[in-house]
């Protein structure tokens, strides 16, 4: 119940109003957010890149309300990667096409999506469709088989392990040799589309996990569990799968003492690191994704004294289903 209360807060106006306002809220948000500006998401991508991981950086937001708002989108996207691209920075881009217009004008979205995966690929950039809520599933698979049948061999897609579809749509994707960030899921769908138990849920995304090991091109494993964790590095050593061609993704200031084990164990990892003013829907999707979360945002507010701000988010108590 709590979990599907959090989740429809995520689309309330008022709820984000009152969040906004909030100081106590703000000081929270702060430690997964990167700011708001491109400025300030830059600036802790150096940072992050300083310790050896790479990064994914996302301009927070979806559901534009008009093609002058997925312009203005488009816009940032676009200064992200010459930025990125400038500066040299081990990132790459992430964008969620309903951000790009996709439920205003689907050709000018699928324009504004070919026009970021050509600027992608001429800066060397990876360019990763983020996957929205099931009505957008389709949709988003069949933009990027277009960018890839358009010669954008950088493009990826993400996908959610929760969906009863997602099986199909990995092997479907990764046929065209996608790489693929594989997720447990953030939206509220029902039971016929989608698992409803976390241990199904898990069950699912392990299956999809050793399928990728097997026969993904350079699938990301988008996950805190540690479980899963340590069964996606058993499964890697017994096929022999070299640590070099898989990936972890973490969310930016969730469980940063795994993230820099994983990072000194020699694993790959990745940072999915947010910024942007429309920072609400993401951050109440996180806390959904598991209502244990929200006890743990709620501790993150208690007094550190002597402690890192990095060695906040304790292993043992967050397990976000991310």
């Amino acid at each position: 119940m709590l979990r599907w209360t959090l989740l429809r807060a995520a689309n309330s106006d008022r709820m984000a109003g009152l969040a906004r306002d909030s100081a106590t809220v703000g000081r929270v948000v702060a430690r997964y957010i990167a700011g708001e500006t491109i400025d300030d998401g830059l600036a802790v991508a150096t940072a992050l890149a300083a310790e050896g991981m790479d990064l994914t950086i996302d301009h927070v937001g979806e559901l534009v309300d008009s093609v002058e708002h997925a312009e203005l989108a488009a816009d940032v996207y676009r200064r992200l990667l010459a930025d990125v691209q400038a500066r040299s920075l081990p990132a790459g881009v992430s964008v969620k096409p309903t951000q790009l217009g996709l439920h205003i004008d689907h050709e000018g979205c699928a324009r504004l999506i070919e026009d970021l995966a050509e600027r992608a690929t001429a800066a060397g950039v990876h360019l990763t469709l983020d996957m929205e809520d099931h009505t957008v599933t389709e949709t988003t698979v069949r933009l990027v088989e277009q960018v890839r049948a358009a010669g954008a061999a950088n493009v990826g897609c993400a996908l959610q392990s929760y969906l009863h579809r997602t099986p199909e749509d990995v092997r479907r994707l990764t046929r065209l040799g996608v790489s693929i960030r594989l997720c447990k899921g953030a939206y509220a769908e029902p039971a016929h589309l989608a698992h409803q138990r976390p241990v199904e849920v898990a069950r699912a995304y392990l299956d999809d996990a050793r399928y990728l090991l097997r026969e993904g091109t350079e699938p990301r494993f988008a996950t805190h569990d540690h479980r899963l964790i340590a069964a996606i590095k058993r499964e890697a050593a017994v096929i022999g799968r070299d640590r070099g061609t898989y990936e972890f993704q973490m969310l930016y200031g969730v469980r940063p003492q795994m993230q820099r084990a994983l990072v000194a164990d020699g694993y790959r990892l990745r940072i999915y690191l947010p910024f942007g003013t429309q920072w609400y829907p993401y951050f109440t999707r996180r806390i959904a994704e598991r209502p244990a979360n929200l006890l743990f945002f709620l501790r993150s507010l208690a007094p550190r004294r002597g402690r890192d701000r990095d060695a906040l988010p304790a292993p043992t108590a967050s397990k976000p289903s991310w």
